[in-house]
């Protein structure tokens, strides 16, 4: 299973590759999660009746991972590691990125630069996702 963030989700609805293939074919393939951060950050900046039907049939299709007291932790770890650093990052980027660390989940991100600030968390690239592509 593959954690796809937000930015990866909003791609596929577009249209825009290679992320909507790379999700096409982890959906078609039963391996995409997304988490439950995803699906509040897709409803907060929701736009017509079309979008809002998209989000629903997705989060009935994939996997839906939680933001349980494990995750939160983590996260507030995570939190603290980067903020002593200097490398804050966005909430909701940490939160995903705890939840992809407490499950043993690599994280499909077109946001390289904020998740690699973070450390134990595995990121992926679409030509690890599908080899066989140029992307």
């Amino acid at each position: 299973m593959i954690v796809v963030d937000t930015d990866v989700i909003i791609d596929f609805f577009r249209g825009i590759s290679p992320a909507a293939d790379v999700f096409a074919e982890l959906i078609s393939s039963d391996k995409a999660a997304m988490t439950a951060i995803s699906v509040f950050e897709l409803y907060a900046g929701i736009e017509g009746a079309k979008r809002l039907r998209q989000i629903e049939t997705l989060v009935q299709e994939i996997t839906v991972l939680p933001l349980n007291v494990i995750e939160a932790a983590m996260g507030g770890r995570i939190y603290t590691q980067l903020k002593s650093r200097g490398k804050l990052i966005g909430t909701h980027d940490i939160l995903i990125a705890a939840i992809c660390i407490a499950n043993d989940l690599p994280l499909y991100t077109k946001n390289i630069a904020h998740f690699s600030e973070i450390k134990d968390i595995r990121l992926l690239s679409p030509s690890e996702i599908l080899p066989s592509r140029e992307t």
